[in-house]
C-alpha cells in the first residue's frame, strides 16, 4: 500500500486551495459585461456577453444575465430614439430604432418607431414640395398639405403652413388691391386754375392708370397744383383731398373717383370683419381703447374667449390691430427670494454664594434621661401660654433653632445661547400683483352670540406666525419697487374668561415699507429688535450691598435676552415687458375726418429713386416691355346705370418746366 508523504500532501492541498482562491477572485462573464456597461460601454459589454454565451451555451446563469442586460439595453435605445424624434432629429432617431432591432428583431416599439420615422421623412419631403408651391400655386400646395394632415393630423409644420397659405389667400381676396409700381414713379406738375379732368388725363398717361368718375363728380372742377419731384400716387391723393373727393382702388391700374360724402362712403367704402383674440390684456379695456381711439361703432366683445370682433374700414382695422399689439403684452414677472432670520441671543450670569434665607426659633420642653440629663431629641415644643415661672426657668436648652436647609450653595454659572430660526420662502408674482406668504398657525377664536335667548358660538381664526406681503412694480428699465409688509406674531399668554372661553394674548412685530431694488440685488430690512434685561439676587443684608462683597455674602443673577428680526429679500426678474417695435408704437392715423395709416404728403426727391422710378424702400420693378400704343379703356355698360358720356375735347395744358410737350391724345377716362 502506497502512502503519500506529508510534505506532498501539504503541497497538493496548497495548490488546490490556491486554485480555488484564484477561481473565486476571477470575475465571471456576467460581472465583466455589467462592469463594461456601468463604465459607459453598453455595446462592448453586450458583445462580450454574447461572445461568452456562444462559447458556453449551457451556462444558464450567463444566459439569464445576458437576456436581462439585452432587455435593458434595447429599452434604452428605444428611449433614445423617441427622444430624438421628439426633438426633430429624424436621422439619429431612425439609427437608434434600427440598432434596437438588431438586438431585438421582434421589438414592436422599435418597429413602430422605424415606421413613424419613415413617415416623418416622407411627410417632410411633401411639406418641402408644398413650400415651393405656396407662392405661385397656393391651391396645389393646400392639396399636398391636406395629404400630409390625412396621415398625421397633429403635424405642427403642416398646420402652420396651411394657416399661412390660407391667410394669404384670404388676404388677397378680401383686402384692397394695391396700385402698380408705376404710380410710385417721380413726377413734376405745375398747373394753375386748370380743369381737374385735364390734370387727371395727364396723370393717366404718365402713370398708365385709368380713372373712372362717379356721376356726381362735378365736371367743372378746377385746381391749382405745383409739385416737383414727387410720386404720382401722392399727387392723386393731394388732388382728391383738396377737391373733396375720394377714391377706391379697383385693381393695380384702375381707380374709381367719387365725391367724399357719407352716402357715397356707404356705397363704395368696403368694410372688413376682423376678430382679435386677446391673450394678456383685459378685453374690456381693449374695447374701451378701440372705441375712444378708432371711433368705431360695430364692435363686439366675448369675455369667455377674450375675443373682440370689429367691423370697419381696412384703414381703421389696421389702426386697431397696431393698438391691440401695443397693449396685448404679457405682464412682467418677478421671482422673490425671501430669507427671514430671527436671531435670539441669551446671556445668563449667575455668580455668588447662596445662604439659607430664613431661621426660626421655638421654645421646647426639655426631656430628661434616666440619669437626669436633658435629651434634646425628645424635647417637645410649648403650645399655648406659659406661666411666669415657666418663663423664668427657660434657658438655652429650651430654645430650638430651625434653619430649613442649612446648605450653602455657590452659584458659578455663565450661559450664552444663540437661536436662529430661518425661513426661506420663494414665490413668483406678476407685476403690480400681491404675493402673500404665511408660515405659522391659525388659532381658533371662539365668541358667543346671544340672540332671542339662544346662545351660539362663532369660530374665527387668527393667523399667528410669520406673514410676508410683497407687491412689486417692475419698470421697463429693469428696476423693481416693492411694497413690503412683514409681521411676526406669537402667543404670549392664554387667558380663560369667566364663561370658560379661551382667549389668546398675542405679541406682534410689524414692519411696512416701500423699497427700490435692481435685478438680483439683495435688500436687508432689519432693526426689529426686542430686548429684555432681568437682574435678580439674594444676599445678607448690609454686606450684600457692598460692590465687591455682594458676590461673597450673596448671589446675583443677570439675564439678558435679545431678539432681532432680519429680512433679506432678493428679486429676480423672470420676464420683463417685451416692448414692441416703433412700427407698433408710432404710426400715422389719418385726420379727424378720415382714419388711415397713410399720411397726406408729397414725398420729396430724396425718398424717390429717380433712376428706376421707385421709392427707396421698394424693389425696382422689372423692365417695361416695348411701348405699345395707348388704347382707350372700353367702357362697360352697368345695369341700371346710364352710359357715361364722353368729355368734351379740351386743350391739354403744358406743365411748366417740362421740355417735352405732352402728346395730344384722347383721354382714357370715363364717367360713371
Amino acid at each position: 500500500m502506497m502512502t503519500i508523504p506529508q510534505f506532498c500532501l501539504r503541497r497538493y492541498l496548497g495548490s488546490g486551495l490556491l486554485a480555488a482562491l484564484l477561481a473565486a477572485c476571477t470575475p465571471t462573464a456576467p460581472d465583466m459585461g455589467r462592469q463594461m456597461i456601468l463604465q459607459g460601454n453598453p455595446e462592448q459589454g453586450m458583445q462580450y456577453m454574447q461572445t461568452e454565451l456562444a462559447a458556453h451555451p449551457d451556462d444558464l446563469q450567463l444566459r439569464a444575465a445576458y437576456e436581462r442586460q439585452k432587455q435593458t439595453y434595447v429599452q434604452l435605445l428605444v428611449q433614445q430614439g423617441a427622444a430624438a424624434r421628439d426633438a426633430g432629429d429624424s436621422p439619429n432617431a431612425l439609427a437608434a430604432f434600427q440598432h434596437a432591432l438588431q438586438w431585438a428583431p421582434g421589438n414592436a416599439v422599435a418597429k413602430e418607431g422605424v415606421s413613424m420615422i419613415e413617415g416623418d421623412l416622407r411627410r417632410a419631403s411633401m411639406l418641402k414640395y408644398a413650400q415651393t408651391l405656396k407662392n405661385d400655386q397656393p391651391e396645389n400646395a393646400l392639396v399636398v398639405i391636406e395629404q400630409v394632415l390625412a396621415d398625421d393630423p397633429r403635424n405642427i409644420q403642416a398646420i402652420r403652413l396651411k394657416d399661412e397659405i390660407q391667410s394669404k389667400i384670404t388676404r388677397n381676396n378680401t383686402l384692397k388691391p394695391t396700385l402698380a409700381a408705376a404710380l410710385r414713379s417721380p413726377i413734376s406738375l405745375q398747373f394753375r386754375d386748370q380743369s381737374l379732368t385735364s390734370v387727371f388725363d395727364i396723370i393717366s398717361r404718365i402713370g398708365k392708370v385709368n380713372f373712372i368718375f362717379d356721376r356726381d363728380v362735378p365736371p367743372n372742377l378746377k385746381t391749382t397744383i405745383f409739385a416737383r419731384d414727387t410720386t404720382v400716387q401722392d399727387v392723386i391723393n393731394l388732388l382728391l383731398t383738396t377737391n373733396q373727393l375720394d377714391k377706391k382702388i379697383l385693381n393695380d391700374n384702375t381707380i374709381l373717383i367719387y365725391p367724399k360724402r357719407p352716402d357715397k362712403d356707404r356705397d363704395y367704402k368696403d368694410l372688413v370683419m376682423r376678430t382679435f383674440y386677446v391673450g394678456n390684456a383685459d378685453p374690456k379695456q381693449v374695447l374701451a381703447m378701440i372705441k375712444q381711439m378708432v371711433k368705431t361703432r360695430d364692435v363686439y366683445i366675448d369675455d369667455r374667449l377674450n375675443m373682440i370682433v370689429m367691423r370697419d374700414t381696412p384703414e381703421a382695422i389696421e389702426v386697431a390691430e397696431r393698438l391691440i399689439h401695443a397693449i396685448d403684452l404679457p405682464q412682467s414677472e418677478v421671482d422673490i427670494n425671501a430669507q427671514i432670520l430671527e436671531v435670539t441671543t441669551t446671556d445668563l450670569l449667575n455668580l455668588g454664594i447662596q445662604y439659607p434665607k430664613s431661621a426660626t426659633a421655638t421654645l421646647g420642653v426639655p426631656a430628661l434621661n434616666a440619669d437626669g440629663t436633658v435629651n434634646p431629641s425628645a424635647a417637645g415644643t410649648y403650645t399655648g401660654s406659659l406661666t411666669l415661672g415657666q418663663l423664668a426657668n427657660i434657658n438655652r436648652s429650651n430654645v430650638l433653632m430651625n434653619f430649613g436647609s442649612p446648605t450653602i450653595t455657590a452659584n458659578l454659572t455663565h450661559d450664552k445661547g444663540d437661536t436662529n430660526v430661518l425661513a426661506s420662502p420663494n414665490i413668483r408674482v406678476k407685476n403690480k400683483e400681491k404675493a402673500k406668504i404665511l408660515i405659522g398657525d391659525r388659532l381658533p377664536v371662539i365668541t358667543n352670540t346671544t340672540s332671542n335667548g339662544v346662545t351660539s358660538e362663532n369660530v374665527n381664526y387668527q393667523d399667528v406666525g410669520l406673514t410676508l406681503n410683497v407687491e412689486p412694480t417692475i419698470s421697463v428699465e429693469g428696476d423693481i419697487s416693492m411694497k413690503v409688509t412683514m409681521e411676526v406674531s406669537n402667543v404670549t399668554n392664554t387667558i380663560t374668561t369667566q364663561t370658560g372661553l379661551t382667549v389668546y394674548q398675542i405679541g406682534t412685530r410689524h414692519a411696512e415699507t416701500v423699497m427700490a431694488s435692481h435685478d438680483n440685488e439683495t435688500q436687508v430690512l432689519g432693526g426689529l429688535l426686542q430686548r429684555n434685561d432681568q437682574i435678580t439676587g439674594s444676599a445678607i443684608p448690609g454686606l450684600g450691598e457692598v460692590p465687591v462683597l455682594d458676590r461673597i455674602f450673596g448671589t446675583k443673577s443677570t439675564q439678558k435676552n435679545k431678539t432681532e428680526l432680519i429680512l433679506l429679500i432678493t428679486p429676480h426678474i423672470v420676464r420683463n415687458l417685451p416692448l414692441p417695435s416703433s412700427y407698433i408704437t408710432t404710426f400715422d392715423s389719418g385726420t379727424e375726418g378720415q382714419m388711415t395709416t397713410e399720411p397726406l404728403l408729397l414725398r420729396s426727391k430724396s425718398t424717390v429713386n429717380i433712376t428706376n422710378g421707385t421709392d427707396g424702400s421698394m424693389p425696382a420693378p422689372a423692365p417695361a416691355p416695348a411701348q405699345q400704343p395707348v388704347m382707350p379703356v372700353p367702357q362697360q355698360q352697368l345695369p341700371g346705370v346710364p352710359q357715361p358720356q364722353p368729355l368734351p375735347p379740351q386743350p391739354v395744358p403744358q406743365p411748366t418746366g417740362q421740355p417735352t410737350p405732352v402728346p395730344q391724345v384722347r383721354s382714357s377716362m370715363g364717367r360713371r
